[in-house]
């Protein structure tokens, strides 16, 4: 229940600053590839003391043609990552203005910015490299650069896991073997941000990586403790 209080207060308060707005080269995400379906494992974020922001943020523009279930999913991701951060980084969302022209990209990749965009197969994207068997691909730098969602790959997969990697890309992740970051979809282990992803990050962007967040199985750290107390 905890954690569902706390995805609601990802979706609404996100959804409120689209309307109010309203180290990477080409790195791959999950490939089209898709392990046996089954319900996610119960599972809670921890809740380190949060600390006053640093001023260290991310800008996402989402692009308009994302319809407003997907919009909300990707709030979600990037409400996640924003209690996994705990304040050290922040990703600032508004939405890519419609019909934006070449320039106005140029201008939020020249100022770091990120465009989450909604393509399909006929993208150029899909014709290169893993681009041509996955669901997702972000491609960019420093700089800034596009995350791609190529919309009629996602069909019933958990479009907040797979934006929720993305954005692990965008923050200088590689893949990993197992979880989120791992390169090939699974939705049983890749709906959330386990300690790997949150510890690549860490990595990536110089964090103290006991100070974030993670998600861990329900009931996991009342068991760490009681095992500590014995």
């Amino acid at each position: 229940m905890r954690f569902a209080r706390l995805v609601a207060v990802f979706v609404v308060g996100g959804l409120a600053l689209l309307a109010a707005a309203i180290a990477l080269s080409c790195l791959p995400a999950y490939a089209a590839t898709e392990r046996d379906r089954g319900p996610p494992p119960s599972y809670r974020y921890t809740d380190h003391p949060s600390r006053v922001s640093s001023g260290r943020s991310v800008a996402l523009y989402i692009d308009g043609g994302f319809d407003a279930s997907e919009r909300q999913r990707i709030v979600s991701a990037i409400g996640q990552w924003n209690h996994a951060l705990n304040g050290f980084v922040q990703f600032r969302a508004s939405q890519l203005p419609d019909n934006a022209s070449d320039s106005t990209v140029a201008q939020i990749r020249r100022s770091g910015g990120w465009v989450v965009a909604r393509v399909d197969s006929r993208h150029p994207i899909t014709r290169e490299g893993e681009g041509r068997h996955a669901l997702a691909v972000t491609a960019g730098g420093s700089r800034g650069g596009f995350v791609y969602v190529i919309s009629d790959r996602i069909g019933g997969r958990d479009l907040t896991g797979v934006v929720m990697h993305e954005l692990g890309h965008v923050l200088g992740a590689g893949h990993d073997g197992a979880g989120l970051m791992a390169p090939v979809y699974n939705p049983n282990s890749g709906h959330c941000i386990d300690h790997d992803a949150a510890a690549l990050v860490a990595a990536a962007q110089h964090l103290p990586l006991a100070q974030l967040n993670w998600c861990v199985p329900a009931g996991y750290e009342r068991r760490q403790t009681t095992t500590s107390m014995r």
